[in-house]
């Protein structure tokens, strides 16, 4: 008998076609294995067997169970004590598992289908052996207390221990890269988050509008940019800052209540240039429709019409309780929620609508030149 962590996989990577599913799965174990050095855990063995990845170790098995529930394309991770099939094996393990359980309980098991019993005959003859045993249980198979859960493959049987809920998502690295402008507010780093979840390698883009924004500011950046290391396999994400301060101090605009349109323009321009450097092949953003006065489609438009690249929006949807709720869950929330001051760059109307004649005029404001000088002094972070 010994401990290892079997994981399901995201549905949605199972039912793919042969060859992309081979090359998914070895992605998803090698960024595993990335994630397991980085955090100090040597020598895992981990293998893949129809629909299950296996991780073995010498040690520290139960810090790789916790470990390995941030890798996106995991369903479940389950520490779990391996054992024979035979019946005789399982009933044992069970019966000690349970010994100090109380009130109600149900067993559930998932078997290939070579096996001489059926799932419901486990249940049902791994159930009795267990109230005979303990007489402090009795079942219930709606909402029962406890649930034994039992997982019989070829030569083992997999008797759940700790099970914890993962992620889901794609495997990371296998959707292409791109480029997400993230402030260190809530929208933009979710955002650039759900598309690493869709396996979407990414670098940050973050434009230092100092002195218009805070040193709070600035520093919750960095704090949301340390959180999404530990959602990159290696640890490493590519960062670029830019500063355009000294674009809005010199730029005369139409009117004033166009600064937040002439911002997100010069943003896309600006990410747009490192995606074509960075070989990436979208702009990721946190824009929520109607949100703000920038956020409305009719200015969603004039702002998208500035590049030429996809521009990746999935927060659009999305209502403030889904995203306050999506934040709390990933441990976000305590970064981002953060009172760091306004912009002291937004006027006190901002235009909600923008004619076609005063964008081209806010979009030729954005000249080569601008795009690279401010390149040139930007900061770059590997």
């Amino acid at each position: 008998m010994d401990k290892v962590v079997l994981i399901r996989l995201s549905g949605e990577i199972t039912l793919k076609s042969p060859g992309i599913l081979r090359a998914w799965i070895n992605t998803l174990m090698k960024n595993i294995r990335k994630r397991l050095h980085r955090k100090g855990l040597e020598k895992p063995r981990i293998t893949y067997r129809a629909g299950r990845i296996f991780i073995e170790a010498d040690k520290d098995i139960e810090k790789i169970h916790s470990e390995t529930q941030k890798v996106f394309g995991v369903k479940e991770t389950i520490l779990c004590i391996r054992i024979p099939n035979d019946l005789d094996s399982i009933i044992g393990t069970a019966v000690e598992l349970t010994r100090n359980w109380a009130g109600t309980f149900a067993v559930r098991t998932n078997r290939i289908k070579e096996y001489p019993l059926t799932s419901l005959e486990v249940n049902r003859i791994v159930g009795e052996e267990v109230i005979r045993n303990n007489g402090n249980l009795r079942v219930d198979l709606t909402n029962p207390d406890n649930v034994l859960e039992i997982e019989i493959r070829e030569h083992y049987a997999y008797i759940f221990e700790k099970k914890l809920e993962g992620f889901g998502g794609l495997p990371y690295g296998v959707s292409g890269k791109g480029v997400a402008l993230v402030s260190g507010g809530i929208d933009s780093s979710l955002a650039a988050w759900l598309m690493m979840k869709r396996g979407m390698r990414i670098v940050i883009v973050h434009v230092d509008l100092s002195p218009y924004y805070s040193e709070d500011a600035k520093k919750r950046f960095f704090d949301v940019l340390d959180w999404f290391r530990d959602w990159i396999p290696s640890g490493r994400l590519k960062t670029y800052i830019v500063p355009i301060g000294d674009v809005h101090a010199n730029v005369r605009l139409p009117a004033l209540r166009y600064r937040c349109l002439f911002c997100k323009m010069l943003m896309l321009r600006i990410a747009e240039y490192i995606a074509r450097r960075e070989r990436a092949h979208a702009i990721i953003t946190g824009e929520v429709l109607s949100q703000v006065a920038s956020q409305t489609p009719v200015n969603m438009m004039a702002i998208s019409s500035v590049v030429d690249l996809p521009i990746l929006r999935p927060m659009v949807f999305m209502d403030k309780n889904e995203i306050d709720s999506l934040a709390q869950r990933i441990g976000l929330y305590s970064i981002v929620a953060r009172d760091v001051g306004k912009c002291r760059l937004v006027p006190k109307r901002p235009a909600t609508e923008i004619d076609p004649q005063t964008a081209e005029t806010l979009a030729s404001l954005i000249t080569k030149s601008i795009i690279s000088d401010v390149i040139g002094k930007a900061e770059k972070i590997y």
